[in-house]
């Protein structure tokens, strides 16, 4: 038995370079518990002058150093309490140049450093003043060890401020043991120390809960400890085996933890406060159902695990699955992996785990997980400004959402649409409206079970997922329409698309407020599913829209360019929808807006603004404006922030778009009188204004206007 003094002034101690760094001073939550249980230990010693027995330090001498095998962490925390007394205490501690790091020279190079340094303990931070000293490197930092150092500094210098026990440090000892003649190797250090790791987490978990399931039921602990040892280990090999840790642990503990969640959650409407630690899970797992049905869910793994590329597609409607819309549709290793998985995936993963423990896959289980699927997506809400649904499912939905979808466990709701009539929403969030929705496919499907895929097909759309409200008819032939006619239709330019719909009528939607007017989405490519699923009102109905766009579209050879091309022959009326039809510049990409997301804001109908972003501090321009600069030489269509309005500049004429008309400023010396009445230009107050005039609209007649002062211009030179 001896102490650290001792050791040091008799043999160089050298950390070798195959042992890890410093690791009691380390920030993380495991560590600081050690470090503090430890100075603890260590302060009631030097305080009370009781002895502090440290058990073995062992290692070998080689080359005349001794080379620690075990006691690596000990040696250093007792190193620094030399430091850090003899420094304060003005000892003698030259003997402390014996101890050292080979684990890398930035570490040698610190603890030689520290033994000459200046410290000033009157500060708080002792390691604040270390990092400021002319020797301390700023790469330093990148040193694990020096920093858990400096933090162990700081954490001695928290606990022994007010005190000096230098002296006392004697009485921290422990035994002492050489193996002086042993050929020491890298392999003997990873031997030592695979024997001294930690318990990992799961091991922990496991040898806890095998005591759990004794106090409950012997049987069902007999049956743990041999499964988690074999067949359900052998599954999660593979992971392990995938990211090079060999290592089951996590996986398993994960999915411990998953299913000890959805237990949770199916009981309580309460949702878990933070992260499961073992008093919740012993919990859980009170009751022998739930402890069984985690046995059973382990023993069916590779069905489950199986289970997916049956039931799920990725992002297309395939024949006999349900569209998750999702490129990873194995949601067992989403949990298992520990990657992210949403609160609708973790409902859907444990109805078919659910129904696995029971049951083959078989329609009955697609069903259920068709109509959950559609239910927990229209959990969603149009935020203001937005043109993307934001999800409203919170783990507080788990609880009642199950206790809806598990009453349909095996049971087809197509078959028997009553099983939807008699869902209980109490406390869900799905709304009336959206169960009715779930209902009338029901119905149809029971008079026709041949239509039934042509509503499938139409639900696995990406733009739909689910929510067909706007599409849903009886009429099989019809359906078989719109599934080819909306696929062809929203992969095209978004362009082409905008303007064949408002051939129709004006179905754009209202999204928000700002001050140059209210808010419009007309659509865009990637970004259909807002229009495509939109709510209807009295005046305007989205269903009679869509049918009617559908069975023009289809009447003009399914050609979105003949549809405009119709308009315009048809349509005398120039109102705003007119512009956005004729000229495919009013809805064109802008690539000067910094996000053209095909929004306007509407002061009137011919006071518009493009907006580059949700609010303000955006760009805009107005629509008009720009489709005249792409219609002249010469002319600057100006973008604008603010409640101010774009304009085309052309030479030093302003030109603004109004309802009544351009706003055309100085244009005084620019023309005659000839000119003027020509293009009945009347003068207002500080502008000229033209007005549309018959058989031209206000596109031509401005266009018209500009030629005509550039070739006055022109002439005048």
């Amino acid at each position: 038995m001896t102490n650290f003094e001792t050791v040091i002034r008799k043999h160089q101690v050298r950390i070798p370079i195959i042992q890890r760094d410093y690791a009691q001073g380390r920030d993380d939550t495991k560590s600081t518990e050690v470090r503090t249980l430890f100075l603890d230990a260590i302060s009631e010693t030097l305080s009370t002058k009781k002895a502090l027995h440290l058990d073995f330090v062992y290692g070998s001498i080689k080359n005349g150093k001794f080379i620690p095998l075990d006691g690596q962490q000990r040696l250093t925390t007792l190193f620094l309490l030399y430091w850090y007394f003899g420094k304060k205490e003005n000892r003698d501690i030259d003997f402390l140049e014996n101890f050292t790091y080979e684990t890398r020279a930035s570490s040698r190079e610190f603890c030689s450093n520290l033994l000459c340094a200046e410290i000033d303990f009157t500060n708080d931070k002792i390691s604040s003043s270390i990092r400021d000293s002319n020797w301390f490197l700023a790469f330093w930092e990148n040193d694990p060890t020096i920093r858990a150092m400096l933090t162990m500094i700081d954490a001695i210098h928290n606990k022994f401020q007010e005190d000096n026990y230098y002296e006392n440090l004697e009485l921290i000892t422990f035994h002492f043991f050489e193996l002086e003649e042993f050929g020491l190797d890298d392999d003997l250090y990873i031997k030592m120390n695979a024997r001294g790791k930690s318990l990992t987490d799961f091991e922990n978990f496991k040898a806890k809960f095998e005591q759990h399931l004794e106090e409950t039921n012997d049987e069902l602990k007999q049956e743990f400890a041999r499964k988690i040892d074999n067949e359900w280990t052998d599954f999660f090999w593979k992971y392990c085996v995938k990211d090079g840790s060999y290592l089951v642990d996590d996986f398993l503990l994960r999915y411990i933890h998953y299913i000890a969640e959805m237990l949770h959650n199916r009981e309580s409407s309460e949702p878990l406060e933070s992260e499961l630690d073992f008093k919740q899970i012993k919990q859980i797992f009170r009751s022998e159902e739930n402890i069984e049905f985690l046995f059973k869910s382990f023993d069916k793994l590779e069905l489950v695990s199986k289970s997916f590329d049956e039931i799920f597609s990725k992002n297309e409607y395939e024949d006999g699955k349900v569209c998750l819309f999702d490129e990873a549709t194995n949601l067992l290793e989403k949990i298992v992996e520990g990657r992210t998985i949403n609160i609708q995936q973790r409902i859907l993963l444990f109805l078919i785990i659910e129904h696995l423990t029971q049951y083959d896959i078989n329609s009955e289980l697609k069903d259920l997980i068709r109509v959950a699927r559609n239910l927990t997506y229209r959990v969603k809400h149009l935020k203001r400004g937005n043109i993307t649904y934001t999800v409203d499912l919170s783990f507080e939905d788990i609880n009642p959402l199950l206790g809806i979808f598990l009453n349909w466990t095996n049971q087809s709701v197509y078959d028997n649409p009553s099983l939807l009539k008699n869902a209980d929403l109490a406390g869900s969030p799905i709304t009336k409206a959206s169960l009715k929705h779930e209902i009338d496919k029901a119905e149809i499907i029971q008079a026709n079970k041949n239509i039934k895929s042509e509503i499938f097909r139409l639900e696995d759309y990406k733009y739909l997922k689910g929510d067909i409200r706007n599409f849903l008819l009886p009429d099989e032939s019809k359906l078989k329409l719109y599934n080819k006619t909306i696929r062809e239709i929203y992969s095209q330019k978004a362009n082409k698309v905008i303007r064949a719909m408002l051939t129709i009528d004006d179905y754009t939607m209202y999204i928000g407020w700002t001050w140059l007017g209210n808010k419009y989405f007309f659509g865009k490519e990637n970004y259909w599913e807002v229009i495509l699923t939109a709510f209807g009102s009295e005046e305007f109905s989205y269903s009679d829209f869509y049918k009617s766009f559908i069975e023009t579209y289809d009447s003009n050879d399914c050609d979105l360019q003949k549809m405009v091309k119709e308009y315009l022959t048809n349509n005398d009326e120039k109102d705003w929808r007119y512009y956005f039809i004729k000229y495919s510049s009013m809805t064109e990409t802008n690539n000067d807006l910094s996000r053209d997301n095909n929004i306007y804001a509407w002061h009137d109908d011919f006071r518009i603004e493009k907006m580059g972003g949700s609010n303000l501090n955006a760009y805009h321009i107005s629509p008009l404006i720009k489709t005249i600069s792409t219609e002249i030489d010469g002319g600057t269509a100006y973008i604008v922030q603010g409640v101010e309005d774009s304009y085309l500049q052309y030479e030093d004429l302003q030109i603004f778009s109004f309802e009544n008309g351009w706003r055309i400023h100085n244009l005084n010396g620019k023309t005659d009188s000839d000119l003027i009445k020509k293009f009945t230009l009347t003068e207002e107050d500080g502008y000229h204004l033209l007005k549309e005039t018959a058989g031209k609209d206000r596109i031509e007649i401005l266009i018209d206007l500009i030629k005509e002062i550039k070739e006055q211009t022109a002439n005048s030179k």
